[in-house]
């Protein structure tokens, strides 16, 4: 069996990236930095393990964050997007990065998320609002949150490059039991999107 590649990742991305319509890029506040020092709680726990298990807890609080989002989208009807999923739960496709040994102090593992199916009457302000509230206030990440116009980011056909540039240089981060691409936190709507 082929190992599929940041291409591939890719190629499923632009399948359905005329439904994209907002990006999001959130910190959280895990710093590889800690791992590559010998000081503190986590000197007893190598490197690789402490990142490894920052990721898991990071694909964890997406999930707990995006769930809450979903509720706060229909504030009359917060259990559309559970109920009926395939209607009501936004397009998503989620990739993590930033988890790796860094001198950096100031460097954090983030999430790049791309959004479709949204709410009409939601611009792009009151999405970061509502994702701000979701990621710093209910899965108490950081409030570095930045949300933009899908068509408005610059040099827009490159998101999904720049969503999996580390896949790109480094070929086992596509398909690594601690892949960038969050897999579990990604969803398709195809009875909202009309896709077969």
């Amino acid at each position: 069996m082929r190992q599929y590649n940041a291409k591939d990742i890719e190629s499923m991305f632009n399948q359905h990236e005329q439904h994209v319509s907002h990006v999001v890029v959130a910190h959280t506040l895990h710093r590889p930095y800690v791992a590559s020092t010998d000081v503190g709680r986590f000197k007893h726990v190598r490197a690789d393990q402490y990142i490894k298990t920052k990721m898991e807890q990071t694909s964890k609080d997406t999930r707990h964050a995006l769930n809450c989002f979903y509720k706060l989208l229909y504030p009359t009807h917060s259990n559309r997007p559970t109920q009926n999923p395939n209607i009501f739960k936004p397009l998503t496709f989620v990739t993590i990065e930033g988890a790796n040994q860094t001198t950096d102090r100031s460097q954090t593992i983030h999430v790049n998320i791309s959004l479709g199916n949204l709410p009409s009457v939601l611009n792009t302000d009151d999405i970061e609002t509502l994702f701000r509230h979701a990621w710093h206030d209910m899965a108490h990440q950081s409030t570095d949150v930045k949300v933009y116009d899908y068509y408005k980011v610059d040099e827009a056909s490159h998101w999904a490059g720049y969503s999996l540039k580390e896949a790109q240089q480094n070929t086992r981060k596509a398909w690594d039991t601690n892949s960038i691409w969050d897999v579990s936190n990604c969803w398709i709507p195809h009875a909202a999107l009309k896709a077969d």
